[in-house]
């Protein structure tokens, strides 16, 4: 799979989880032809923090894709004022003519958001031996995580009990006996398998938990037939980067992020 080829396959699955992990009064604007191309936006009134990777007001872009004009562009970046969305991003994957999406975002007064890479990563199927761990790894369904209420703090982000039972989503934890330790999750997309959503609680971090649960998850996604497995992180996430590049994980491309509003170091 070529960048362009995988960039469209993530910018789906992005649709896809937006719709069930991101709140209720979310909306998502699908575009399949001139001006806009195949554009993705997601409008969500709640989630407007300062960064990135907290506020999910976000246009999804692969280049200047097939479709997609200047006007059209300009268009796009309306709906979020016409929705009273003060503060939102732009995301741009590998696509065609990038340099003209870049000029048409200079023009609308953007600016790239520098610091941080936002990278995607992806690996070749193959069955991996099951990582060394001291906790039991396994998927769990709506009913276990019911019964582990009230232990779960610091173990999933909320969004993961949104996606309980929803076809193609499954659920993993470590466990330490009876205790949930850490979680993560595996979406399929046709073909293509998206490890996503990994969390530790504090004391039980680098003691090998997320290494387990993405072999666990490549595992199954290889089971169900996935040609490609991928993920995405940040590059200041060492952790997450380095436990991803041990099993054969390479970063395939980083998104650009641009916003209106001139960011901060931190």
């Amino acid at each position: 799979m070529d960048r362009f080829a995988l960039a469209k396959a993530m910018k789906e699955v992005t649709r896809r989880t937006d719709a069930y992990w991101r709140p209720a009064d979310i909306i998502q604007h699908q575009f399949a032809g001139t001006p806009f191309g195949s554009a993705y936006a997601c409008i969500s009134p709640g989630e407007q923090g300062q960064h990135p990777s907290s506020n999910h007001n976000r246009l999804h872009l692969c280049g200047a894709e097939p479709g997609l004009t200047a006007d059209g562009t300009t268009g796009l970046l309306k709906l979020f004022r016409d929705a009273g969305i003060g503060r939102y991003f732009v995301w741009i994957s590998p696509g065609p003519d990038m340099e003209a999406v870049r000029r048409w975002l200079a023009d609308a007064g953007l600016r790239r958001w520098p610091y941080v890479a936002y990278l995607t990563l992806a690996c070749d199927m193959r069955e991996l031996a099951a990582a060394a761990t001291e906790f039991d790894i396994r998927e769990v369904d709506r009913q276990e995580v019911e019964r582990l209420s009230g232990r779960l703090d610091g173990v999933i982000w909320p969004e993961y009990l949104r996606s309980l039972g929803v076809p193609g989503v499954h659920h993993f934890m470590a466990f330490e006996g009876d205790l949930p330790v850490a979680s993560a999750v595996l979406c399929i997309f046709e073909e293509l398998g998206h490890l996503s959503m990994a969390l530790t609680a504090e004391p039980f971090r680098h003691r090998g938990a997320q290494s387990a649960l993405i072999a666990q998850r490549i595992n199954r996604a290889v089971a169900v037939g996935c040609k490609i497995v991928v993920s995405e992180t940040l590059s200041i996430l060492k952790d997450s980067l380095g436990n991803l590049q041990k099993v054969g994980f390479e970063v395939v491309y980083e998104k650009e992020v641009y916003s209106l509003f001139e960011p901060r170091a931190t």
